[in-house]
């Protein structure tokens, strides 16, 4: 193994396993659910997917305190990389956090009446986001804070707080929908209590370690007047787009939900099933993306530029290979996976058919995700991954969806067949941007020190 495939994936396995964690969460929730009926399963299928938007948003924020923060570490600049966390937590808090507490707490039954026109599954929904959404506050700091660990080569530590953190959601989320230890039975509300007391108490471990282990990484009041108009300017331009490509391709996700609820509700608990697998694969895609886009920031924010243009398609081809491998292996297991889930008759086979298909296009995912969220978004060329979204999920995904769904009025399978031509457009987009290596530079270098 060359010492720099040895580099990636020791970067990339740590922040990979956290993202895998958090997703776990989700999959927990769905798990333990599964055994409540269709209309809970579908409940907090529907649900996951409008809190992914608030997610992603809070990703897009935190990716300019990423890039910035790898560029700065790689420059050995402990202050920037502070400075860069503060601006990933006070956009946070105005831009995603105030939103999504009020969307949550006041609306969500009109939010999920866009998907489905079941009252129960409305009236389920809507009850778990309320909530979930009080998650949303501590989820944006363990996010920030995880940035600065991940980016100054401690994804280890990250991935502890976020072991702790998923093992007491699975507990709690055990005793709370089933109702043990004198405690009455609440269902899919359990699992959202389970995640607001576990995302707590995993914030509180991680200052704990910041203070004893990594003190001089832990964001000061200090550093607030220190930020300049020049570092505000530099982390705007790439959060900003960043956000709102993945506000966009969330909606887009969520649209593609209210395709499927639109279907029925059988089509929406399969796909709500199928979950846990997707979110495997995401947290894949984005640990790769991730890695890649920290270890190609260090070499631009030291100006090793020629470093960076060489290793930027090798940790792609990496990635690509990584998931190849994966999917063989959730192929290997997939009798299991429908099992877990107690799929039987025309849902097992509908499901089978939408397992398959994700998996035989989980590389070419794989390409977009470590090109645009990595390769590219490493040197702050988010504006073309803004744009290769939009073209491939707004003007070739969803159109085809909804003619598919609606006008052709195909199967599910068919269907989520169709949404992939979105990936394989992008896909070509994403390689031949690259290839321009406009992506190379130093956007650190006016920020001061």
């Amino acid at each position: 193994m060359s010492p720099e495939l040895l580099r990636f994936y020791r970067l990339a396995i740590p922040i990979t396993i956290q993202i895998l964690f958090l997703s776990a969460r989700n999959i927990t929730d769905i798990l333990m659910t599964s055994s409540l009926g269709i209309v809970a399963v579908a409940s907090v299928g529907i649900a996951s997917k409008a809190i992914m938007v608030g997610m992603v948003a809070m990703g897009g924020l935190a990716s300019g305190s990423s890039v910035l923060g790898a560029q700065y570490w790689g420059e050995n600049n402990t202050s920037g990389l502070r400075k860069s966390i503060w601006l990933g937590l006070m956009t946070s808090a105005l831009l995603v956090l105030a939103p999504m507490l009020i969307l949550f707490g006041l609306t969500p039954e009109w939010l999920i009446s866009l998907a489905s026109t079941d009252p129960a599954l409305i009236s389920n929904a809507a009850d778990y986001l309320r909530i979930f959404g009080l998650a949303f506050v501590f989820l944006a700091i363990s996010n920030c804070l995880g940035i600065a660990l991940r980016v100054s080569g401690r994804a280890s530590l990250a991935t502890y707080c976020s072991l702790i953190g998923v093992a007491l959601n699975i507990v709690i989320s055990y005793v709370l929908i089933f109702g043990h230890l004198g405690l009455p039975a609440l269902g899919i509300l359990g699992a959202a209590w389970a995640t607001v007391i576990s995302s707590v108490i995993e914030v509180l471990i991680m200052l704990l370690i910041f203070s004893r282990k990594v003190k001089d990484l832990l964001p000061r009041l200090a550093d607030l007047p220190a930020i300049s108009k020049v570092e505000l300017k530099s982390y705007l331009a790439i959060a900003i787009p960043s956000t709102i490509n993945g506000l966009l391709w969330a909606l887009g996700i969520f649209t593609y939900s209210v395709i499927y609820g639109r279907i029925g509700t059988e089509a929406l608990a399969v796909m709500a099933s199928l979950t846990p697998l997707e979110s495997i694969a995401a947290s894949v895609e984005q640990g790769l993306a991730t890695a890649t886009g920290i270890l190609l920031g260090n070499y631009l924010g030291q100006s090793e530029f020629r470093q960076a243009k060489e290793n930027g398609f090798k940790y792609l081809k990496y990635s690509v290979c990584t998931s190849l491998g994966l999917g063989v292996l959730l192929i290997l297991i997939m009798p299991l996976f429908l099992t877990m889930f107690k799929l039987t008759g025309d849902k097992a086979g509908i499901a089978t058919a939408v397992y398959m298909i994700m998996v035989f296009t989980f590389w070419v995912k794989t390409i977009n995700a470590v090109g645009i969220s990595g390769v590219l978004r490493s040197g702050g060329d988010v504006g073309a991954g803004l744009k290769i979204d939009m073209i491939g999920q707004w003007g070739i995904g969803i159109p085809i969806a909804l003619i598919g769904a609606f006008i052709l009025k195909l199967s599910l399978p068919l269907v989520f067949a169709l949404v992939m031509l979105e990936d394989i457009c992008k896909a070509v987009l994403t390689t031949a941007r690259i290839r321009k290596y406009i992506w190379i530079r130093k956007i650190t270098q006016s920020a001061g020190s």
